[in-house]
């Protein structure tokens, strides 16, 4: 029987039930919607009796039929069968009843379109259009308009300024924008755009489900194109691109520079960062950073050495930053430990990338302290090769340093 990994509860007894989720392994639907809105666990416990899975017998589908087709309110319905109204609405909807002409006449009736907090929910909170509300509810688009718009007040304007980003939504936006995200800068319309390529499409769409309820349309494909970089021109390959809607929120980090956002950075938006603008090789992780300023940069290291514990240096070609190879490794167990691991972006950059096994060191007692032989080398100005062998064949470190090491 299939349960879920964080409190237990079996497939059978949860309202909606997701295997192998991108979160990781199967989830009931309480702790799937807090991973998703949160990123993380944030109670562990069981669902309440009310979000249990609710089974219809044929007897009761059949009684809820002919109660339906006698124009019985949902209230009555629900004393009669000692069902939820919301589960009477539900189970009207998967059986496709059509309700609009039975109840037309009926002045107890009230669908669901007429509920306020219904309304809200769908429009404001998940982000629907009407269309989509419309489908839900059993009703024509323009029923749904009607009530939303100029009953309950909830119109576009209205959504404009009042949705909120979820505190893992706050964090997928600072990490796009030091990577590869932006904010349109048109002064009335804040929107949210970020374009990965085709390799990265299963990233995209992962951002996108996190955004969904900010879009009112799916990913869109740019298919490739031939590109002019140092007077000769590359085709790139198609890219996808998302493309919010407009939204208040957004106001808050357009505009803001990097040092401003590197502040509020925490470990998942750095995953985002690095995701973006980041590429990994067999040993080292290195960063982009050309468009930062010499302060940004400054800051950058500071955060990333006393923050996160990483050891990382500003390359020669200064538009780069390098960590080194513990470090590297550490990044690869955040990121990990964040990010669904089956996405192709971290399939190609971390999981399926031949990453070199962490070196082993020879370590040496000199002057009671101990160094890494390469270490003690440099320090003393000997040959590393030369050491190595004299060592191999018996010598003590305190010979070789003594030279009392002769040639054989």
């Amino acid at each position: 029987m299939k349960t879920c990994s964080i409190c237990g509860v079996s497939k059978d007894n949860a309202s909606k039930f997701y295997l192998n989720t991108r979160y990781g392994s199967n989830l009931c639907n309480k702790h799937y919607l807090q991973m998703k809105t949160h990123g993380k666990i944030t109670d562990d416990t069981p669902p309440d009796d009310n979000d249990k899975r609710i089974f219809w017998t044929k007897a009761e589908e059949e009684k809820l039929l002919n109660l339906v087709l006698k124009s019985t309110h949902y209230k009555e319905i629900s004393k009669i069968l000692n069902k939820s109204v919301n589960a009477i609405n539900s189970k009207v909807n998967s059986l496709k009843i059509d309700t609009s002409e039975i109840y037309k006449n009926n002045p107890k009736y009230k669908a669901i379109y007429q509920n306020y907090d219904w309304c809200y929910q769908k429009y404001i909170i998940e982000g629907l259009n009407h269309d989509e509300m419309a489908l839900e509810a059993g009703c024509e688009k323009r029923v749904v308009e009607k009530w939303c718009c100029e009953r309950h007040r909830l119109t576009q304007e209205y959504r404009k300024i009042h949705k909120q980003l979820s505190d893992k939504q706050k964090d997928l936006i600072i990490g796009s924008m030091l990577g590869d995200g932006h904010i349109d800068r048109r002064e009335d319309q804040p929107m949210f755009i970020v374009v990965h390529a085709e390799n990265q499409k299963d990233y995209l769409y992962y951002k996108y489900e996190l955004l969904k309820d900010f879009c009112n349309i799916p990913p869109t494909r740019i298919e490739a194109t031939y590109r002019e970089f140092n007077s000769k021109m590359y085709l790139c390959q198609p890219t996808y691109r998302i493309c919010t809607r407009i939204h208040d929120c957004f106001l808050d980090y357009r505009n803001k520079t990097y040092k401003y956002l590197l502040g509020l950075m925490n470990e998942y938006s750095f995953c985002i960062w690095m995701l973006d603008d980041a590429c990994r090789s067999n040993s080292n992780w290195q960063l982009c950073i050309a468009e930062y300023t010499e302060e940004d940069v400054a800051t950058a290291l500071y955060i990333l050495k006393n923050k996160f514990n990483l050891s990382v240096k500003q390359e020669k070609d200064k538009r780069y930053l390098r960590f080194n190879a513990d470090s590297s490794r550490l990044i690869d167990k955040i990121i990990l430990r964040n990010i669904p691991n089956e996405l192709d972006i971290i399939k190609y950059k971390i999981t399926e990338n031949n990453l070199c096994e962490k070196q082993k060191f020879l370590y040496i007692q000199y002057k009671n302290k101990t160094y890494k032989l390469f270490e003690l080398c440099n320090y003393l100005d000997l040959n590393y090769k030369y050491v190595w062998g004299r060592l191999n064949k018996g010598f003590t470190i305190d010979d070789i340093v003594n030279k009392k090491v002769v040639n054989v």
